[in-house]
């Protein structure tokens, strides 16, 4: 599955371009001094190429918040300010701000840029809303913590059928839900949901890797995590999957019930495509479930 895994961030020339652009754009422009982090998917090694050519790269800010706390809005429009004539579109969203890079006005990359405020004892917060919301606020979190926490779960080979693990269920993800709202399951929620569940599948000696083995059993434990409640529409499905760190929520909890029974349908479909392809020893049915790109 080369064709699908996007290796780490500082293996990659263009991105890394791309970042450091930015953020010296951000330097020469901001008001305050601020840190920065690599975060998300691109550092845990769990990034896929986009189907849609959009790359989609996070990078943690973080100024230190003054006494009173300032508004998040306040640390927002120092960044949106200082990067907004880097390319010709850069948006401000609930909880970043997007620097799309273009080509032949079609989108190539994206840089978000999440915005954190430090208090006095080293706490993050991530400024969360949109420019005229009525309900800004800072939001406890622990980015840095997060991706230790998933990356140190597995070890040597372990972690890298992991991660491979983590790919698959990714590119499912983009090959079978739309790409825009809350109706296909976050990425965090998946990684979530597989470091939940995971246990490597190791065969024979030498050791060989058994990722179909693994992914079935994985799936199987997500779909009977599902649990249904009563509407008048019939039995819906909900899952959740808790931030093992701050702010500890549920990353599924913006899906509407229809939503996320949809998921489950979904789940229980890449399930059957799984065990038909354990079943005939055929590529066809991962390719029915991860897209053409799946090796034949």
């Amino acid at each position: 599955m080369k064709k699908i895994h996007l290796r780490r961030f500082s293996e990659e020339a263009t991105l890394r371009q791309k970042r450091d652009a930015i953020l010296t754009r951000l330097c020469e422009n901001s008001p305050r001094t601020f840190t920065w982090f690599n975060q998300g998917s691109y550092e845990m090694g769990t990034g896929v190429k986009p189907i849609n050519g959009d790359y989609d790269i996070d990078v943690g800010v973080i100024f230190d918040l003054g006494n009173p706390i300032e508004q998040p809005q306040t640390e927002k429009r120092w960044v949106r300010d200082a990067v907004k004539n880097h390319t010709k579109s850069v948006l401000w969203k609930e909880p970043c701000i997007t620097v799309q890079y273009q080509s032949a006005n079609e989108p190539v990359y994206h840089v978000d840029l999440a915005v954190y405020g430090k208090d006095t004892s080293g706490q993050l917060y991530l400024a969360r809303g949109r420019e005229f919301s009525a309900d800004p606020r800072w939001e406890l979190c622990d980015p840095r913590r997060l991706t230790a926490t998933i990356g140190n779960r597995f070890i040597g080979e372990d972690a890298a059928q992991f991660r491979r693990v983590v790919q698959y269920l990714k590119r499912w993800k983009d090959e079978h839900f739309p790409a825009e709202g809350n109706a296909a399951p976050v990425g965090t929620g998946l990684t979530i949901l597989a470091h939940n569940a995971f246990n490597p599948v190791r065969t024979g000696y030498p050791v060989t890797y058994d990722d179909l083995t693994a992914m079935s059993d994985l799936v199987r434990i997500i779909a009977s995590s599902f649990r249904g409640k009563w509407s008048p529409a019939g039995t819906m499905y909900r899952i959740t999957a808790m931030v093992p760190v701050e702010p500890r929520d549920d990353v599924f909890a913006r899906m509407t019930d229809q939503q996320s029974t949809e998921f489950k349908a979904r789940v229980d479909k890449l399930k059957g495509y799984l065990d038909e392809a354990a079943r005939t020893r055929s590529s066809t049915p991962l390719r029915w479930a991860f897209g053409t790109d799946f090796p034949e």
